[in-house]
C-alpha cells in the first residue's frame, strides 16, 4: 500500500517539476523476474526510474543508508535492501537472486555509484553475477536530465530491448564444472549491459542534436 502511494506521489511530482517522459516502456515485461539496469547520476534516479515503471521495483541501496532504523524500515517497506560497497557482497547478491527467481523486478545501477560528471563509468561485476545466478533478462535504461537535477528541466527515461544472456550463462556453467573461476565472464556480462546503456545514450544524443 505504501509503495503505491509513494509511486503516485513521485509520479505526480515528476510530471510537475521534471516534465518526465518515458520511451520504450513496452520493453519492460509486465511480470516475471527481470533486471532494469540504468546509468546513475543523482539520488533522484532511483525514485524517477521507479515512478515510470508500471510494476513494483525493488532496489539495492548502499548499506550506510540502513544504519538509521527509521530510514531502514522505510527502505525495506519500499522494497529496498542493503549492499556493502567496495566488495562482492554475497549476501546482497543472494537476496537479489532470490527476489529475481521469485518474479520480482530489480532496478540496478551497474556503475555502483553516482557519476560525478554525468559520464558513464565502468560497471561493477556484481550485476553480472546476479544475471548468471538468476538467469533473468536485462532491460537497459538511460536516464537523461539528472546530471545535474534542475527544477523544470525535462527528465527522459529511455528503455532498450531486453538482453538475453543465455549463451553466456551456459558458458559460465561449463567453466565452473571445469573448476575455473568465472569472474571474468561475470565482468563480461556487466560490460555488455553497460555498452547497451551507452548505445541508448548515443542514440538519444543523435536524436536530439
Amino acid at each position: 500500500m505504501l509503495y503505491r502511494i509513494a509511486h503516485v506521489v513521485v509520479w505526480t511530482l515528476a510530471r510537475l517539476f521534471f516534465r518526465i517522459r518515458v520511451i520504450g516502456e513496452s520493453y519492460v515485461p509486465r511480470e516475471g523476474g527481470v533486471i532494469v539496469a540504468a546509468n546513475h547520476n543523482s539520488y533522484f534516479d532511483i525514485p524517477l526510474l521507479g515512478c515510470v515503471l508500471s510494476r513494483r521495483a525493488d532496489n539495492i541501496a548502499k548499506s550506510e543508508l540502513f544504519r538509521n532504523r527509521l530510514l531502514a524500515a522505510l527502505f525495506r517497506t519500499l522494497g529496498g535492501f542493503p549492499v556493502r560497497r567496495g566488495t562482492i557482497d554475497r549476501q546482497a547478491i543472494g537476496e537479489a537472486v532470490r527476489r529475481l527467481k521469485a518474479g520480482h523486478l530489480l532496478a540496478m545501477y551497474p556503475e555502483g555509484t553516482r557519476s560525478k560528471d554525468g559520464r558513464l563509468q565502468s560497471p561493477k561485476p556484481g550485476i553480472g553475477m546476479m544475471v548468471a545466478l538468476s538467469g533473468v533478462k536485462v532491460i537497459p535504461a538511460y536516464i537523461d536530465g539528472t546530471a545535474p537535477v534542475r527544477p523544470f528541466r525535462r527528465v527522459t527515461v529511455i528503455f532498450g530491448k531486453p538482453i538475453d544472456f543465455k549463451g553466456q550463462i551456459q558458458e559460465i556453467e561449463r567453466v565452473e564444472k571445469e573448476g575455473i573461476n568465472p569472474k571474468i565472464l561475470y565482468a563480461t556480462i556487466s560490460q555488455e549491459i553497460m555498452s547497451e546503456i551507452a548505445a541508448l545514450e548515443r542514440t538519444w544524443a543523435e536524436t536530439n542534436r
